[in-house]
């Protein structure tokens, strides 16, 4: 198969995000776009953090605590792991680490 060329879609990384988070009992039907992290969904830090090194492998991108402080709505999350992954497609393992 051509995993490889696997496209990234705002519904393949929301799928993710939302196995991910509905196995730590926040209800599916309350992952959306626009929720925020903690004031909607009620997960903490640790939770982010685990989610965040999901994505991380998922989509062989890299989400820096900077970029992972302004990623403060499900949406956020998406559309960054959207452009990022497209855009480091060609270039993975430039940083060598």
């Amino acid at each position: 198969m051509a995993e490889q060329s696997t496209r990234v879609t705002d519904e393949t990384v929301m799928k993710v995000i939302v196995d991910h988070l509905v196995v730590r009992g926040v209800s599916a039907e309350r992952i959306v776009r626009g929720a925020t992290w903690k004031a909607d969904l009620g997960i903490d830090s640790l939770d982010i953090l685990t989610l965040t090194q999901e994505l991380e492998d998922t989509f062989h991108v890299k989400i820096g605590e900077e970029d992972a402080i302004d990623l403060r709505t499900v949406g956020d999350a998406v559309d960054f792991i959207v452009r990022t992954s497209g855009a480091g497609t060609a270039g993975e393992g430039a940083h060598g680490g």
